[in-house]
């Protein structure tokens, strides 16, 4: 009898522990968004106060910035450097590497895409639009995503518990 609750009780405790787990995940992709934009208002402040150059202007942004997302904007930069490429193949070839790993989305990936194709296409005002409409974009699925963050997380660790319980429930 005595086995059978610890197995009750371990059984439990690994759904929950795999609900809370996947609850967790949740909250990564709006913390990424946030980043992101974050970073892309650092490199409008390159760009328009201190005029630097996009290689260098992405290297101080990953080197300043201790978030995730700066690996998009390292990765980008290292593209550049080793030559051949145009800002935006740098930039598109850093966010196809990297954005399932910072757990964005395809909406996400596309948005970030879309931002490369303008990198280093137009003057420094439509640069500094190009910056500023991706970062509304990207506030706007930072709050889709803050919606199903608040959704999922709730169910994802309820689920976790109570899958548990019926499972012990049933074997034991």
């Amino acid at each position: 009898m005595l086995l059978k609750m610890i197995g009750a009780v371990v059984l439990t405790g690994a759904t929950s522990l795999i609900g809370f787990l996947l609850a967790a995940d949740c909250s990564k992709r709006p913390r990424t968004l946030r980043e992101l934009q974050a970073l892309l208002q650092m490199l409008e402040n390159e760009i328009s106060y201190l005029s630097n150059l996009l290689a260098e202007a992405f290297f101080r942004i990953y080197e300043t910035s201790k978030v995730d997302a700066a690996i998009l904007f390292k990765a980008a930069a290292l593209n550049l450097q080793t030559g051949g490429v145009t800002a935006d193949m740098a930039w598109d070839k850093a966010v196809n590497e990297y954005y399932s790993k910072l757990s964005l989305n395809r909406e996400d990936r596309a948005i970030l895409i879309t931002f490369g194709k303008m990198l280093g296409n137009s003057d420094l005002e439509g640069q500094l639009n190009n910056i500023r409409l991706v970062s509304s974009q990207l506030k706007l699925q930072e709050a889709k995503s803050e919606e199903m963050k608040r959704k999922n997380e709730k169910m994802y660790r309820t689920l976790g518990v109570l899958s548990g319980l019926a499972l012990a429930i049933i074997l034991f």
